[in-house]
């Protein structure tokens, strides 16, 4: 039901629009979501506002590219060799690679590897310097998907502690990543603290 109605508002508003600044003041999923629909081919150019630590304004061409900043480090955790899945735990604002792992063997017997990857400096609040850093590791992120996904083939389970610029950034790539189905984590603990599943693309996969 969501995405149709995501899909719909985000059409209408960009229609006449080359740039667009959307408040993702949203769960990851939609943040998500939201790139998949203004993706990389859009033509359009997308400021966010980040509000991770305070109010700032993001966009992928808002800065010179910095050889300073962290880039992505990976490691992959085999979990069933037999298995088709992909499991990726991506952590640029806190590390989630024990919590996913912990899932992923409790709960998703279809995963066979985990992906980890977070920032060469480790996971922080200051891990991810501003708009064209986070589009630049959303590029990273995705080539580290596609090569663990080499034959292109079973679903990639995404986890994604980072700021909401990134996940759209992210989610602009979905038809380059393939079928992804996004997690939350249910930090109230009204769940048992822990992920449950929330957004499949493309629309209508089981």
């Amino acid at each position: 039901k969501l995405y149709p109605d995501l899909r719909t508002f985000l059409e209408t508003a960009a229609k006449d629009n080359p740039r667009l600044r959307l408040a993702l003041d949203a769960h990851v999923s939609l943040a998500f979501a939201a790139g998949s629909i203004i993706n990389i081919k859009s033509g359009r150019q997308v400021e966010i506002e980040q509000r991770s630590t305070g109010r700032r304004i993001w966009a992928a061409d808002d800065m010179a590219p910095d050889p300073s900043w962290p880039m992505l480090a990976a490691e992959s955790v085999e979990l069933r060799p037999d298995q088709p899945h992909l499991a990726v735990a991506l952590g640029l604002t806190h590390d989630v690679s024990a919590d996913v792992r912990r899932y992923c063997e409790s709960t998703l017997a279809s995963v066979g590897r985990l992906l980890i990857l977070k920032p060469t400096t480790g996971a922080g609040a200051q891990s991810v310097a501003g708009g064209r850093h986070a589009f630049e590791l959303a590029d990273a992120a995705t080539h580290a998907v596609r090569s663990a996904m080499a034959d292109g083939k079973g679903l990639v389970h995404l986890f994604i502690a980072a700021p909401n610029a990134f996940t759209f950034f992210l989610g602009q790539r979905q038809a380059v990543l393939g079928r992804v189905r996004l997690y939350e984590f249910d930090f109230d603990g009204g769940r048992g603290r822990s992920y449950a599943p929330a957004l499949t693309l493309p629309p209508g996969l089981s």
